[in-house]
């Protein structure tokens, strides 16, 4: 495992390929250039070999060449350069009026982290040649289809790319539409990211027109926007979450803030994330190295039955990213596809897709022609064919003009720099063209800076949540009830009595031979309003919260939430946001347009809770 320091997900892994009984004797090398989370992802490892009473042989190297000598099987899931390139990746093309979500696949995000993969992921495939020449490579590294790109362009190596997205997707589908993942027949194909159900059946029954209804109702819909909006559409759902797929057209994010939050655009959702996972770091750094143990569940990716089935001849059905070759007859041969694939001791073959439905070759298309231009853009050192790379994305060219493009894509290089300046970047002006460059210099850029700023922008953000509320619950939900927020009780029938969002603050309720009644909470510096410590540690159960904020003028404005689990709001008696979600807490999770008039503006929000802590926390922009 290349890149083991992913402590979860070599974790994850690891469980899945130690459950098959036929590897509970394996050799497994762990392999990562950070020594610290190299040592927590193989002791957490290990504890989880002690939970399937497997007993592997262990071992963790710094040495790349160490780990892949001799090994059947390679498992890629490297992040060159960390957070600070991927700050870097964000806060860059900020500067230029282009925001994201996620970064990790496509558009400049996706773009350079892929070119700062390149030389290290060519080299791993030059050490494979020599050092495990039949192993077969398994590459989770995003972003996908540029990483196999290099893998197949560069190499002889074996390789499959993987992901969880077609799997995890179909359990999203199947959810909306009360339906057990196991009973669906479906049929999906498109690249990484950007595949669709091309058919959805059971027992022989479209599922599409279902699937059509479910997107009508509120409590659904507002758990996917994106993906909804975009098959009411395409007429096709497609894979990945609305958080990413938001930031891969044209149609959501550069049109101002207020719309991107009609769809709950989280931008920045993946800066956010990194700084959530050094918490989660540190916590698994104690687990690694305390007496406890760990549960060791089977997860949803495809690695481990691919081993299974190449080891053992068991065939299997796995969706895999390969290279097209006619398996996708409307899209190019030499395209990296995400399509069904056959999976034996012969290895990993995808199986004959037929066309895609034009409007979705469309959709597709561009990144298709910003993945070959990566490509020959590091192959052939080409600085120009990182200009179009950037030019064919659709969010990009529908915030920037050409130059601006032009201009931010010779910032970024000389950010990252190259290898040999000491970046992570292949030469990229090895071959002089007719194709003009920038007319502005730019030098390599210090982190460092950009780092205050991003923990100055997150202490301002967190200072606009509101710090005072008035809570009351708990109110039960039902046992199993994963639509608590669907659940009307006195509480909020009262309220809508009212209207204009006042709230009786006074008034009591009977619940289970009890009485509740309105209590005043606080938040805490991340927002944070807990629930169990303010109306009791409960499972399957209601809660409300009330606030009011004072606004100097009318003006529209955009809410931002976290809760744990759903969260249902209200701005003066107005439904703003609805999501059911099970979830942990993270600030700034979602997002909502909303209209404050001046003076008084109440908020009204509801919370559900399946099991664990509750709580949530609502942050209003300040004047």
């Amino acid at each position: 495992m290349i890149g083991a320091g992913s402590v979860v997900f070599s974790k994850n892994l690891t469980g899945d390929i130690l459950g098959f009984p036929e590897f509970r004797d394996a050799t497994i090398s762990y392999m990562d250039v950070d020594r610290q989370r190299l040592e927590v992802g193989a002791a957490l490892c290990a504890k989880v070999a002690d939970a399937l009473d497997a007993r592997p042989r262990i071992e963790a190297t710094l040495d790349r060449r160490s780990a892949l000598d001799g090994a059947d099987f390679v498992i890629n899931m490297m992040q060159v350069g960390g957070f600070d390139s991927t700050l870097i990746d964000f806060e860059i093309p900020r500067k230029y009026g282009l925001n994201f979500t996620i970064a990790d696949t496509t558009g400049p995000g996706g773009l350079f982290r892929a070119l700062r993969t390149f030389p290290v992921l060519r080299d791993l495939c030059r050490d494979m040649e020599e050092l495990c020449p039949d192993a077969m490579l398994l590459n989770y590294a995003n972003p996908m289809s540029m990483n196999m790109q290099t893998i197949a362009r560069t190499s002889g190596v074996r390789a499959v790319g993987l992901c969880h997205s077609v799997q995890g997707t179909l359990n999203d589908i199947m959810g909306y539409i009360g339906e057990n993942p196991r009973d669906a027949v479906f049929v999906c194909a498109g690249i990484n990211h950007m595949a669709f159900y091309l058919r959805l059946e059971k027992a022989g029954r479209d599922l599409y027109p279902r699937l059509f209804d479910a997107m009508n109702e509120p409590a659904v819909y507002h758990c996917d926007q994106v993906r909804f909006e975009l098959m009411k559409r395409l007429g096709y759902f497609v894979t990945e979450s609305s958080e990413h797929s938001a930031e891969y057209s044209p149609f959501f994010i550069p049109h101002g803030e207020n719309h991107s939050a009609k769809f709950n655009v989280p931008i920045d959702e993946y800066l956010r994330r990194c700084d959530c996972a050094v918490e989660e770091f540190a916590r698994l750094t104690d687990i690694s190295r305390g007496d406890s143990r760990v549960e060791a569940r089977r997860s949803c990716e495809y690695g481990s039955t691919i081993i299974h089935a190449m080891a053992t001849g068991k065939p299997a059905v796995v969706y895999a990213n390969m290279p097209n070759r006619g398996a996708i007859a409307n899209l190019a041969a030499d395209a990296i596809v995400e399509a069904p694939a056959l999976v034996d001791r012969t290895g990993v073959r995808l199986t004959t897709v037929g066309d895609l439905p034009a409007q979705l070759v469309g959709y597709i298309q561009p990144h298709i022609t910003q993945h070959a231009l990566f490509i020959l853009a590091a192959t052939q050192g080409r600085r120009d064919h990182v200009y179009q790379a950037a030019m064919f994305d659709p969010l990009t060219a529908a915030t920037l003009t050409l130059d601006r493009i032009v201009e931010m894509c010779d910032e970024l290089i000389a950010a990252h720099a190259s290898v040999s300046d000491g970046g992570t970047l292949p030469p990229l002006d090895a071959k002089k063209t007719r194709v003009a460059r920038g007319e502005k210099t730019y030098t390599r850029l210090d982190a460092t800076a950009l780092r205050e700023a991003w923990r100055g922008k997150r202490r301002r953000d967190l200072k606009e949540y509101v710090k005072s509320w008035r809570v009351i619950g708990p109110f039960p939900a039902g046992e199993g009830n994963r639509s608590g927020l669907e659940l009307a009780t006195a509480v909020e029938k009262d309220f809508a009595a009212a209207g204009d969002g006042k709230v009786d603050l006074t008034a009591r309720y009977s619940v289970g031979g009890r009485t509740v009644a309105w209590s005043d909470a606080g938040a805490d510096e991340r927002g944070f309003v807990d629930l169990g410590e303010a109306v009791g540690r409960v499972e399957w159960a209601v809660a409300y919260g009330y606030a009011e904020v004072q606004s100097r003028r009318d003006r529209e404005i955009v809410l931002r939430f976290g809760s744990d689990d759903g969260i249902k709001a209200w701005v003066n008696g107005t439904l703003v946001h609805l999501h059911e979600v099970g979830r942990g807490y993270r600030a700034d999770s979602d997002r909502a347009p909303a209209i404050f008039k001046a003076g008084i503006n109440r908020i009204f929000v509801k919370i559900d809770n399946y099991t664990a802590g509750w709580g949530f926390g609502v942050a209003a922009p300040l004047e």
